[in-house]
């Protein structure tokens, strides 16, 4: 009995952060072995639906969503396996254009068995469900492919999404209590001479809405239940410019030096991401019309910037943290991940694609810190990533699955050490 007292298992012996380093240096399989060893070590290792995943490559002709997920500090790249195949869409030429937060994905391609017809649907590859979408959010004869925002936890009879089908115009279906509308918003007009760059769903209250941003940074409000809802009719739809005024110097500059544009949601603010592309490289400009002195905004240069309502009226202001969030943009709806101390993720950071500084096309990941203003490449990934997307694991208790999600470690790669972007 005197031995069983003081008997002392090893593993209590480890520390949080040990145990962290030991467990990035498994395969992403054996990773949840990791965390059932005992109660310390799982509240040492972040859950799996915390790690960002990716579209990567097939492994076989015919899979039309294929995932991947990397542990940076193991440097390695595992494919997510056993995932369900869309039924809508030819596998050929299915592209991610879309997710939330909670497993679901929007994809666009040739519809299944009628290659000269375009298709889009919400598509969950955990569970297998599919929500098919009107066919004007999807043109297949715009050279670049749409970005389509949609509601959290989506079903048939209860929806909306937005889709940027082609430059100045967005296509907007609503599916509410059975009742289901679609319509193209032509917001030229509104646009005075720009693009939209990016859009970004949110739900304030009851209230939803889609941010706009144009490649000048101005935000335009795409309000989608704004008025009162008629019985057997869906609400109107209204756009109207956010209230804010022009950017000082040398902000106005800036804008129209960075073409790389996101919209973001964050604790509650909204960002805007400026970015001057990897392969553009630098321009040099005056800061502005009353200030000649030059000023150079470098290739692949970041600027973040948070909508200030303030009382001297609304203004953008450049900042130099996110609330010790990791944001991560792409074609995805901005998500946003609150760091903890075991995560190999970084606070206050943006994660990115590139497409212009990624070897034979493709896309290449970065994360760039607000606070140090340092940029690192992420972990590439061989064969490359199909879209610009993140996509996250909902919660393990809101999948419903009934096995657990499990990984084919067959993408290992190895790369230059990247700098360092701090903590």
């Amino acid at each position: 009995d005197d031995m069983a007292t003081t008997f002392r298992r090893w593993s209590d012996d480890l520390t949080p952060d040990l145990v962290s380093r030991v467990a990035d240096c498994c395969p992403v399989k054996d990773y949840a072995s990791c965390r059932a060893v005992c109660r310390a070590w799982r509240s040492a290792l972040p859950s799996l639906a915390s790690r960002p995943l990716a579209p990567v490559a097939a492994a076989d002709a015919g899979v039309a969503v294929s995932l991947g997920v990397c542990s940076q500090n193991a440097r390695r790249w595992s494919r997510l396996v056993g995932l369900h195949q869309p039924s809508g869409l030819d596998a050929e030429t299915c592209c991610c254009v879309g997710g939330t937060r909670d497993g679901w994905l929007a994809l666009v391609g040739a519809a299944a068995g009628k290659p000269a017809s375009g298709a889009v649907l919400l598509f969950n590859p955990l569970t297998g469900a599919e929500i098919p979408l009107h066919a004007s959010l999807y043109d297949p004869e715009c050279e670049r492919a749409p970005k389509v925002v949609f509601s959290p936890s989506p079903t048939a009879r209860d929806f909306a999404a937005v889709s940027m089908c082609r430059p100045n115009r967005l296509a907007v279906q609503r599916a509410t209590e059975g009742y289901s509308s679609s319509l193209v918003v032509d917001i030229e007009a509104l646009m005075d001479g720009a693009v939209v760059a990016d859009i970004a769903y949110s739900e304030e209250g009851k209230a939803k809405v889609v941010y706009c941003l144009t490649t000048h940074g101005a935000v335009h409000v795409l309000h989608l239940d704004r008025r009162r809802r008629r019985r057997g009719r869906l609400r109107a739809v209204e756009v109207e410019p956010l209230a804010a005024g022009a950017f000082s110097t040398p902000y106005d500059t800036i804008a129209r030096h960075t073409d790389a544009k996101s919209v973001a949601l964050c604790g509650g603010a909204l960002y805007q991401v400026w970015r001057r592309p990897g392969g553009a490289g630098s321009a040099v400009a005056p800061a502005g019309m009353l200030d000649q002195r030059l000023l150079r905004v470098s290739e692949s240069e970041v600027f973040v910037l948070r909508y200030d309502p303030g009382a001297r009226g609304p203004l953008w202001v450049e900042v130099k943290d996110l609330g010790g969030h990791a944001v991560f943009l792409g074609a995805n709806d901005a998500a946003v991940r609150v760091v903890v101390d075991s995560s190999e993720l970084v606070g206050d950071c943006l994660y990115y694609w590139d497409n212009t500084a990624a070897p034979e096309g493709g896309y290449e990941a970065f994360v760039f810190n607000v606070a140090s203003r340092g940029s690192a490449r992420r972990l590439p990934v061989a064969g490359g990533v199909s879209s610009p997307l993140w996509y996250f694991l909902p919660a393990w208790e809101k999948t419903n699955l009934k096995k657990p999600v499990q990984y084919d470690d067959s993408l290992p790669v190895q790369y230059d050490d990247e700098p360092d972007i701090g903590a």
